[in-house]
């Protein structure tokens, strides 16, 4: 599925892009937030992704997630290890209000 920078994905959608791309790296799972998961996405709107790695996920591979990502979608994004971030800090509750995990 190639999109572009002018399409607006489903989480559906999103689903079966990033699923393939986090397995392909070993990943156990993923979180989607921001618009996205909000509902909220626009034809402007980045793709925010919290990747749950696992014992043989290298966390060097977040690159390579975020690019074969860009490189399907068309679209800006933002990838995290979940171990990246701190639990006290905004991104965090935001992740836990609306995150959506994948799998």
């Amino acid at each position: 599925m190639k999109g572009g920078v002018f399409m607006v994905y489903s989480i559906s959608d999103l689903k079966n892009l990033i699923i393939p791309i986090i397995k392909k790296y070993k990943a156990e799972n993923a979180i989607l937030f921001g618009s996205h998961a909000r509902n909220q996405a626009t034809s402007d709107s980045d793709i925010d992704l919290i990747v749950i790695g696992g014992n043989t996920f290298d966390p060097t591979d977040i690159f390579a997630i975020a690019e074969d990502l860009y490189e399907q979608s068309g679209k800006k994004v933002d990838v995290y290890e979940i171990n990246e971030i701190n639990e006290n800090t905004p991104l965090y509750f935001s992740i836990m209000k609306e995150g959506i995990r994948l799998e």
